[in-house]
């Protein structure tokens, strides 16, 4: 009975992401990647979206730059907030300069 409890539960729990991809809206996702970004919501396009066993990964174009973003779900009731990787990632411009460039980005190699 224990062990059929637990895989039970086991089954119930590695859907998370499956479940979340369904019921996460786009609008939701949106405004999740737009605070991640700190861009207008209404500039944000999503794509390529996709659930995973603990999260729904997609990815977020605004300003002609792309990025991969992914948030984590319990039971896709629950969902944390986005994140997001670097605009290069899927062939955005990524190019940094000016302003934007510091320290840690010029010794990475990304300006």
């Amino acid at each position: 009975m224990k062990c059929t409890l637990s895989l039970l539960m086991i089954l119930t729990l590695s859907a998370c992401g499956v479940v979340g991809n369904a019921t996460i809206s786009d609008n939701s996702l949106k405004n999740k990647a737009a605070f991640a970004l700190n861009v207008p919501a209404e500039s944000i396009r999503i794509s390529n979206r996709h659930g995973d066993i603990d999260s729904v990964k997609f990815v977020a174009t605004t300003g002609g730059k792309s990025y991969s973003c992914y948030v984590t779900t319990v039971m896709g009731a629950v969902s944390s907030d986005a994140l997001c990787s670097g605009s290069n990632v899927h062939g955005g411009k990524g190019s940094r300069g000016g302003s934007s460039c510091n320290a840690l980005l010029k010794a990475a190699g990304r300006c």
